[in-house]
């Protein structure tokens, strides 16, 4: 497995510090009000050095979207040997780390696209790849593939901006004990409704 070129410890802490700039700046404003000048005076840097690493506001908003996604990717995907229940642990783990870019990142004030986005990564990279490790079995699933990763993702990403929401009362290990539950057994079942709403055939 080819190992990902390490990033230089400077470009990396550039990046950091322009990010929470942002995130500071999402709650006092929407993202389209904030202006490059703003970023690199929050974050303490010249409009030189912003520069130096992206082409335009855009182009940050885009790249520091898809590094900390991707972060929280491989912070997520779990070894073969652990089971799911372990990675959805470190999911929590990691946005409660990142609490304040999520949480404003998923809300009215953040980048549009980054739900949707979101959403998208997960859809990808943890149960595409998860489901089409079933191999053979995947033939017997009783609904398309593709709408059961798109119904699972999007109900984990409605769980984690709700949690986030309501100011994480929950733990890390709680939410991801109740998501792994919901994953395993549905809502129906884990809210024990099953005798209460009539499913169809």
């Amino acid at each position: 497995m080819s190992k990902k070129p390490k990033v230089d410890p400077r470009i990396r802490r550039t990046s950091k510090y322009l990010r929470k700039a942002l995130v500071e700046l999402l709650k006092e404003k929407d993202v389209g009000a904030i202006t490059i000048q703003e970023i690199t005076e929050r974050a303490d840097l010249t409009r030189g050095t912003f520069y130096l690493h992206y082409q335009d506001k855009q182009d940050f908003l885009f790249q520091s979207m898809h590094e900390m996604l991707e972060n929280l990717i491989e912070e997520v995907k779990a070894p073969k040997e652990e089971n799911q229940q372990i990675s959805f642990v470190r999911l929590f783990e990691f946005i409660h780390e990142h609490a304040d870019y999520f949480k404003v990142m998923l809300s009215d004030r953040g980048i549009p696209q980054f739900r949707s986005y979101m959403t998208k990564i997960v859809q990808d990279k943890v149960y595409g790849e998860l489901i089409s490790s079933i191999g053979e079995a995947e033939e017997e699933l009783e609904i398309p593939k593709d709408i059961l990763i798109s119904y699972i993702a999007s109900a984990h990403i409605g769980v984690i901006s709700s949690w986030l929401e309501n100011d994480m009362k929950f733990s890390p290990l709680y939410m991801a004990n109740q998501l792994t539950r919901l994953t395993l057994l549905g809502p129906i079942r884990v809210a024990g409704l099953e005798d209460k709403i009539k499913l169809p055939h």
